[in-house]
């Protein structure tokens, strides 16, 4: 029987100090989320004050984050304003409900359904669920709250109140007001939601329905899967859910200066204004009696706070900087000009952690005349070329590319993914079918003879 012994072991371990991990939590925030960490700092740390100064020069934007391609001039910067809330989802819902003459016990329990709506307009759980679910005084009943639903599926937006995606699609079609929809198109559009579900997604699925459906016409088969295809699948798709919607603050603006150069300058305004109270820190240099350990805690706390921020700003300066130097194309002719770039590259030229890199692109935006964009959007691998001397073009650039070449196609002769790819050869990107297929389903553009049956029935 072995003995039990003792054995020493050497360990090292690396851990980041608590001043450090302040500083990367503080990297990694969003504009507004560090304004709102930066306003508890205030609140609770006294040597801290915010500068009420502010200068002409600062520029203050908010946007929300769609990258158009056509971009505005910098100095139009200041008259953009940020878009107000949209309409929430569940009270345009209720205030309907005034709309209708409804005796009370109705009217609540139309109410009630609404509240179970889910933010996409369905109803999550089912009539008897509901019914159990519920306190017993409430005495629901479930014949009460399929006449209450079927009211609620009278609103707006079409098809709201639906159990499932078919029902929803019904709904729409029942409350659909095209006069110039054919009633046959719309009779086939019933039958085909009803019975054969989702099988018109292929020719081949296609062929069999005109087969099996020999009362409609091929034509009428191919306008009725239109029809479905305009549907809305969410009926409430778009509306708030009254969550607060936050808005973005670009961090930094890439602009060209009177030479034509292009240069970059961090906005003050992504940058919260804040300093050590000057009158304490004189009191703490001329005090000679002994500080009070809380008050002491509190002027360490106060210095950190602003290393972190410092750390953030010079940060984002270099990480600007650099994304400015690699992607100088990008600024003068857009997409297709992005070149790829890697968080590795980025993190051993700026003498970086890998994941330093990550949480400093992490909710950042930048803002240039193509438009707003994340600095995420920057990062992108390379693919192959047939030139072994260059460095390749990025995925976004290939992306790019491709949508231009469906954009420029025949229509009634839409390119396949291996006529995409043979196209993307002859400009020396050497991409195998299914990649390209990848890269399209990405686009959301549909195969080639889906855009094909699509320009024939416009």
């Amino acid at each position: 029987m072995q003995k039990p012994a003792s054995q020493l072991k050497l360990k090292l371990n690396q851990q980041l100090s608590q001043k450090l991990q302040q500083s990367l939590h503080v990297l990694q925030l969003s504009t507004l989320e560090l304004q709102e960490l930066v306003a508890g700092w205030l609140a609770d740390n006294p040597f801290l004050e915010e500068i009420d100064s502010f200068q002409e020069d600062d520029l203050a934007t908010e946007q929300y984050v769609q990258p158009p391609q056509t971009g505005r001039h910098h100095d139009d910067i200041e008259a953009w304003e940020t878009l107000p809330d949209d309409p929430d989802m569940y009270t345009m819902l209720h205030q309907q409900v005034c709309q209708y003459n409804l005796d009370d016990s109705t009217a609540t329990l139309v109410h009630f359904l609404i509240d179970n709506l889910t933010e996409q307009g369905y109803l999550g759980s089912s009539l008897i669920d509901l019914v159990e679910n519920t306190p017993l005084e409430w005495q629901l009943n479930e014949e009460e709250l399929v006449h209450a639903l079927s009211i609620l599926q009278q609103f707006e937006p079409s098809g709201v109140g639906a159990r499932n995606l078919k029902e929803s699609l019904s709904l729409q079609l029942d409350n659909l007001n095209d006069r110039q929809t054919n009633t046959d198109t719309l009779a086939c559009a019933r039958l085909l939601i009803d019975n054969h579900f989702g099988q018109w997604l292929s020719t081949h699925q296609l062929n069999q329905l005109y087969r099996q459906l020999p009362q409609f016409t091929p034509s009428i088969i191919d306008s009725a899967c239109q029809l479905i295809g305009r549907l809305n699948p969410f009926p409430c798709y778009g509306l708030s859910n009254g969550h607060t919607t936050m808005a973005i603050q670009p961090d930094m603006e890439v602009y060209s200066d009177s030479s034509g150069n292009w240069q970059l300058r961090i906005l003050k305004k992504s940058f919260p204004r804040i300093r050590i109270e000057h009158n304490f820190q004189q009191w703490l240099q001329q005090s000679d009696q002994q500080i009070d350990p809380l008050c002491k805690t509190k002027w360490l706390e106060a210095q950190a706070y602003m290393n972190s921020l410092e750390m953030r700003k010079n940060t984002l300066q270099r990480l600007g900087e650099w994304i400015l130097q690699q992607q100088q194309d990008f600024f003068t002719f857009g997409a297709l000009a992005l070149a790829p770039l890697t968080l590795k590259t980025t993190a051993q030229e700026l003498g970086l952690a890998e994941s330093t890199i990550s949480r400093a692109i992490n909710q950042k935006y930048l803002i240039c005349p193509q438009g707003i964009f994340p600095l995420r959007y920057f990062f992108s691998l390379a693919v192959s070329t047939n030139n072994d001397t260059s460095a390749g073009n990025s995925q976004t650039a290939v992306k790019s590319l491709l949508q231009t070449l469906i954009s420029q196609e025949d229509p009634r002769r839409p390119l396949s993914d291996s006529h995409l790819a043979e196209q993307l050869a002859k400009q020396g990107i050497n991409l195998a079918r299914r990649t390209v297929a990848k890269y399209r389903e990405a686009l959301k553009i549909a195969p080639a003879h889906q855009r094909k049956l699509q320009h024939e029935n416009r």
